[in-house]
């Protein structure tokens, strides 16, 4: 069936059974409440279209849409109806616009069989606007994420869903705003009732000398769902936001493990609306040293901790382990890089061999064997961990800050061609950390191999 609610103007019939105005969208909701019970006395289950609640005119929403949906809820369940997710599960389908008309809020509400849109029937009413809550008309960032949520679930039910933490779009870091869209995005899934919602766990570390990890390792179709893999989840949510001239493009995308698209939108916020920072300058200037939005596309590399995927928050005194795995056997090499741009050799460790990573396998670095590890100590902040990988091996730099930086002058890119400075730096020996991605590039190039690449921020914090 097609969309039920239609746009309905003043001046189009439709029928109104009120003997007299309703006074407020409660008593309006309580009439549509009567209406369905006497002449819908068969129906049982209500699917009631959330998403489409909204001004007639203009397709926008606000709070008052939340508001009308709300005590349209309240009114029909206390007359003994019951709610569908799904159209196709339910006798009735229900929706509803609004329309300002000078003082005045004229009100349209549609009911139509479920499996049968022909003999659809139009409730009116024209409620007083000073009649309506304070701040029904305005638009609120809370409302704009529901609804962006209802889009992306809205077939979907009975998951198990692992949330990937929400990241600006371009430098793949987090911020306040990032941090609040994922945390939203899990309550609403919490709260829908509709899900599972896996929390935060640790299970890769417990299992990662276990054939229980290597069994699921050899499951991965999809790297970039590993995470949701291993903790045991059938779907994951992922997002990210980009800002433009005042406003900020948010996206949700819920795939399954094998890498399918389940439901995806994406809603356009105006600036104003959002009380949260959406930079996070360490973490941007970070993701410029890394290159991290020059990073291709690929299926061939995956850097994870063992707390999951993307941005990962560590305490003091914890230690550190990443998780890696390769499609082929590659040579792997890891750094991290702190917001001082100091550049830390991670893989291989001391005393380690440089051999390639075999598939099918999770990698832990540092593994259980090795001597050495990583543990969190002051001083705190973001780091990027930077993860190059190749078919054969590629010659280990000496960093050291006294080198002249050729890819970076005070702070940003060089306007000198990328790819001469990486011709350069590939018959370097030691080179300053800022160059680290453009030496890669450059002996990987030189040497006609191709370079594979993942990043992943982490965070560290006092107790």
């Amino acid at each position: 069936m097609a969309l039920v609610v239609t746009m309905l103007v003043a001046g189009r019939p439709a029928q109104a059974f009120w003997s007299s105005e309703p006074a407020s969208l409660k008593e309006l909701a309580a009439g549509v409440a009567s209406e369905l019970k006497a002449k819908a006395s068969g129906a049982k289950k209500l699917y009631l279209d959330k998403v489409n609640v909204k001004d007639a005119v203009s397709g926008k929403t606000a709070n008052l849409s939340a508001f009308l949906v709300n005590e349209l809820e309240g009114a029909l369940s206390a007359a003994g109806f019951s709610f569908s997710d799904f159209m196709e599960q339910a006798d009735l389908a229900l929706g509803a616009t609004y329309q300002q008309d000078g003082v005045d809020l004229r009100v349209f509400v549609k009911y139509c069989p479920a499996r049968d849109g022909s003999s659809c029937k139009s409730l009116a009413a024209l409620l007083p606007i000073s009649r309506l809550p304070k701040d029904s008309f305005r638009e609120t960032l809370e409302n704009k994420v529901d609804r962006l949520m209802r889009r992306v679930t809205s077939a979907q039910r009975g998951l198990k869903v692992f949330v990937s933490p929400v990241v600006e779009r371009r430098g793949r870091y987090a911020s306040e705003f990032s941090e609040y869209l994922t945390a939203k995005a899990r309550s609403y899934l919490v709260n829908s009732q509709q899900f599972e919602v896996l929390e935060e766990q640790l299970v890769t570390r417990s299992l990662s000398n276990t054939r229980g990890l290597i069994a699921k390792a050899r499951q991965v179709q999809n790297l970039d769902t590993s995470a949701a893999l291993f903790s045991g989840a059938d779907a994951v949510l992922e997002g990210y936001y980009l800002e433009g001239a005042g406003r900020v493009t948010v996206a949700m995308t819920l795939k399954n493990l094998q890498g399918m698209v389940l439901g995806s939108a994406e809603e356009t916020i105006d600036r104003q609306l959002i009380p949260y920072s959406t930079a996070n300058a360490v973490a941007g200037a970070l993701s410029m040293v890394a290159d991290v939005a020059g990073q291709g596309s690929q299926q061939m590399v995956k850097l994870n901790t063992t707390k999951g995927d993307r941005l990962q928050v560590y305490r003091a005194g914890e230690k550190v382990q990443f998780l890696i795995q390769v499609s082929q056997p590659l040579y792997v090499y890891l750094y991290g890089i702190n917001a001082k741009n100091e550049v830390t050799q991670l893989y291989p460790g001391p005393g380690q061999q440089e051999a390639p990573l075999a598939s099918g396998r999770i990698h832990t670095i540092p593994g259980e064997r090795d001597n050495w590890e990583i543990v969190v100590e002051p001083p705190f902040g973001t780091d990027v961990v930077k993860l190059f990988a190749c078919a054969r091996p590629l010659p280990i730099p000496v960093i050291s800050a006294t080198i002249a930086s050729r890819s970076f002058a005070e702070g940003t890119r060089s306007l000198v061609r990328r790819d001469l400075i990486q011709q350069q730096l590939a018959r370097q020996k030691t080179i300053n950390g800022f160059d680290l991605v453009d030496f890669y590039k450059g002996v990987a190039g030189r040497a006609g191999l191709v370079l594979y690449e993942d990043s992943l921020f982490v965070q560290t914090r006092p107790h």
